[in-house]
């Protein structure tokens, strides 16, 4: 979470006279995270390269991270009620949708480039058969309830 967010918080900004105005957005395991800066005026008159030192941070979800290195406000459903957030979730998801056609090449047998790694039932078909791949989120259902030997292959439920 933290690499993502100073990944985010490292992006230089655009600046107009008035002051710093810049938006970004990365997509996490856990929400997205969309942060800017706040100029005075919409007017990009003089672009300038700078840095942006103040930050806010709109979490689609209901929980801030604890470690949040700058003030955050989450939302719910807030895909559908922010627009930065709404763009950010788009970026994000058409991002990894051509991460998982690159990831085909590399992991055929799962047909990433088909269902881009959602739990159809031809995935988790796949799965159940080769196993997961090093690139399989094993934070999220079902995986993170099974157990896998060194090479991904499932040997059972988790204890708990």
């Amino acid at each position: 979470m933290r690499m993502a967010v100073e990944g985010v918080m490292g992006v230089r900004s655009i600046s107009s006279g008035g002051g710093d105005n810049v938006a970004s957005a990365k997509r996490t395991e856990v929400s997205y995270i969309v942060t800017g800066g706040v100029g005075d005026d919409d007017d990009v008159a003089k672009a300038t390269t700078t840095e942006t030192t103040s930050y806010h941070a709109l979490i689609d979800g209901n929980k801030i991270p604890k470690d949040m290195p700058c003030e955050a406000e989450s939302m719910t459903k807030g895909d559908g009620r922010e627009y930065s957030i709404g763009a950010a979730s788009i970026l994000a998801k058409v991002t990894r949708d051509r991460l998982m056609h690159e990831y085909d090449k590399l992991y055929p047998e799962y047909n990433l480039s088909q269902h881009k790694g959602y739990p159809t039932a031809a995935h988790m078909s796949a799965v159940g058969k080769f196993g997961a791949s090093p690139i399989h989120r094993r934070t999220f259902a079902p995986l993170k309830h099974w157990e896998f030997d060194k090479h991904g292959k499932i040997i059972g439920d988790k204890k708990s």
